[in-house]
């Protein structure tokens, strides 16, 4: 393990005030019509902080991060704009991209950013995601409906979509793409939820997931769930479609060339150099203005820029501190209609206590919760949290078009936040040293070994300086951190996954999207949970009571209480919000317009313009 060296000195240490972000004015969101009732905890000693305890003050004040509630475009009727009904067609459009987590063409062998980013150019899923505003609308399928109970979701398909080798696109290639997911060999975000969901096998799910006739499919949940039009969609993104017939005629074999039914066919891949995508004239809701796409996969950051500069690519994900020098050689920054990504820090080792013993995993032991963990204790979780300069971060590293983050999940738009976390989150996670210095002091856990792991994701090429600036941060309040770079991918396979990241800080980041989807990827236990990081057993009570609710007021109510119980327990460091954002060559492209709330860098390339 190296200790970096990081890009924040001494004097960098002193407050660096935020500048104004663009964007419309701020808004406060409804406040809920009663206040959330804080839930029994089970575990007294990991929620009180120490008597008498007396706050120390910060070295210096921080001025916190702007609330800010974004605005979608104005977009009633989902018509293309003026630049959209150009007759110009473009010849190859090219896309500089950190390499995605897992290389795939098969949804179910990886995570929703994996799939979203290589997957839904070829192929859909059943329910669209609007451009403009990140509704879900129609695509595949042209309307869908629930039981009143949440147990039964039937969706009305489309009649006239055919697979890109010419085969009609039917009801029976639902239930054979929901099956994938459940493979023995998925890893996909979703695998745990449909199993929970429809069965653990490919014979049970069938069962329950069932084509009515070639243009109806049902499906029936094993427990109530509020969300299926959303696990049917992009934003969740690994419910993609597959033919059954190429299936039936060669087998998974026949994947590794997949037919779609997406406004781009699949041409080729060449592990860690690039995906070629060729048009589909055809498509249904919108063939692209470019014949073909090329995904170039560089993970070197001046390289993606270089290539953006010297016209090699038309489109380039660059990080927000190169975005001065991009725009000095006549490059654009386009950003999404929405706020996009949330940023963190996941502390490790912060699991439910009812999880103790071995995991489940083959191959793994002693993991999950394990007492004598320095993070179990809360007043090291909010140690952590104190001595992180958030404010520094934003500017230093996103250029201040940062917005605030209180608790990791939830944004002010959405159900479920309580605006209390807005109007507390200063006094109790501010940026202060000497308290962080005082809580490691009577924890017993100052100058505890801390494993910083330093990995990066599509989205925030920010990751790594971001980790950087926490090892500086760490280190001056006394915790002894040694530092881990590492792959996404092996980070995920070797520790998250198999709940061994105790004594571990990890950065990360997740989209806009409602609270419980956040929730169940890193605060759900169990089966159905991917990261786990859940230090009290209210959490799943909670999670089961907002997801199987289909009472708006009930759901908000319970993503509420869960939130308070995230924020009073410093379960994650929240940072910032950020938008999405990818630098073009103004030259050659002309309209870029997407959502920015399903889980990939950008989406929606079928609507990119060439220039006129």
């Amino acid at each position: 393990m190296a200790k970096p060296t990081v890009f924040i000195t001494a004097a960098a240490a002193l407050l660096l005030v935020i500048g104004v972000a663009c964007g419309g004015a701020a808004q406060e969101p409804s406040a809920p019509s009663a206040p959330a009732a804080q839930p029994q905890q089970a575990a007294q000693q990991q929620q009180q902080a120490p008597a008498g305890q007396q706050q120390a003050a910060p070295q210096a004040a921080a001025t916190p991060i702007p609330t800010v509630i974004a605005t979608a475009t104005p977009s009633p009727t989902n018509t293309p704009t003026a630049a959209q009904e150009t007759e110009t067609l473009g010849g190859t459009l090219r896309i500089a991209t950190i390499p995605p987590v897992q290389q795939l063409v098969g949804s179910w062998l990886g995570t929703t950013t994996s799939a979203n980013t290589q997957v839904r150019p070829f192929t859909d899923p059943l329910v669209h995601t609007d451009r403009f505003d990140g509704s879900l609308v129609p695509g595949i399928a042209t309307s869908w409906e629930a039981n009143e109970d949440g147990t039964q979701w039937t969706f009305h398909l489309r009649d006239d979509v055919d697979f890109h080798d010419g085969t009609p696109f039917t009801a029976n290639d639902v239930p054979h793409s929901a099956a994938l997911i459940i493979r023995e060999d998925a890893i996909a975000t979703d695998t745990g939820l449909f199993r929970g969901l429809f069965g653990d096998n490919e014979e049970e799910l069938l069962s329950n997931i069932v084509a009515l006739d070639d243009n109806t499919v049902q499906f029936n949940l094993k427990t109530p769930n509020s969300l299926m039009d959303f696990f049917a969609g992009a934003q969740q993104g690994n419910l993609f479609i597959y033919s059954k017939a190429q299936y039936d005629a060669g087998g998974i074999e026949a994947y590794e060339n997949p037919t779609g039914v997406g406004p781009w066919k699949f041409e080729e891949r060449t592990i860690d150099v690039n995906l070629v995508y060729s048009r589909n004239a055809d498509h249904y809701r919108r063939a692209p203005f470019f014949q073909e796409m090329e995904y170039v996969l560089i993970p070197e950051e001046t390289t993606r820029l270089a290539q953006l500069t010297t016209g090699q690519v038309q489109i380039g994900e660059i990080s927000r501190e190169l975005h001065t020098d991009a725009q000095g050689s006549d490059l654009a920054v386009l950003q999404s209609e929405l706020p996009s990504i949330q940023v963190a820090f996941i502390i490790g080792g912060v699991y439910n206590p009812e999880e103790a013993g071995p995991c489940k995993a083959e191959g793994f032991e002693n993991c999950f919760y394990q007492e004598g963990e320095p993070h179990l204790n809360p007043m090291v979780r909010e140690a952590i949290n104190r001595a992180i300069n958030r404010e520094e971060i934003n500017t230093e590293l996103f250029g201040g078009i940062g917005r605030q983050h209180t608790v990791w999940g939830y944004h002010p738009a959405l159900p479920g936040y309580n605006p209390r976390w807005t109007e507390e989150f200063d006094d109790k996670y501010g940026y202060d040293p000497e308290k962080a210095k005082q809580l490691l002091e009577e924890s017993g856990y100052a100058g505890y070994e801390l494993t910083l792991l330093l990995t990066e994701l599509p989205g925030v090429p920010e990751m790594i300086p971001m980790g950087e600036a926490a090892f500086s941060y760490l280190t001056n309040v006394g915790i002894n951190v040694e530092t881990q770079p590492i792959k996404w991918s092996d980070y995920r396979a070797k520790y998250y996954r198999p709940g061994k990241t105790h004594g571990t800080l990890a950065a990360t980041r997740g989209t806009y999207r409602p609270a419980d989807i956040t929730l169940r990827f890193y605060n759900r236990s169990g089966d159905a949970g991917f990261w786990r990081t859940s230090v009290d057993p209210m959490t799943d009570v909670l999670y089961d009571k907002a997801t199987q609710s289909v009472d708006p007021e009930v759901k908000a109510q319970a993503l509420s209480d869960l939130g308070d119980l995230k924020f009073d327990l410093y379960s994650e460091v929240p940072i910032v919000w950020l938008p999405a954002q990818i630098v073009v060559n103004p030259a050659e492209i002309g309209e870029m317009v997407w959502p920015g709330n399903i889980n990939a860098s950008f989406t929606h390339t079928e609507y990119i313009t060439p220039a006129n």
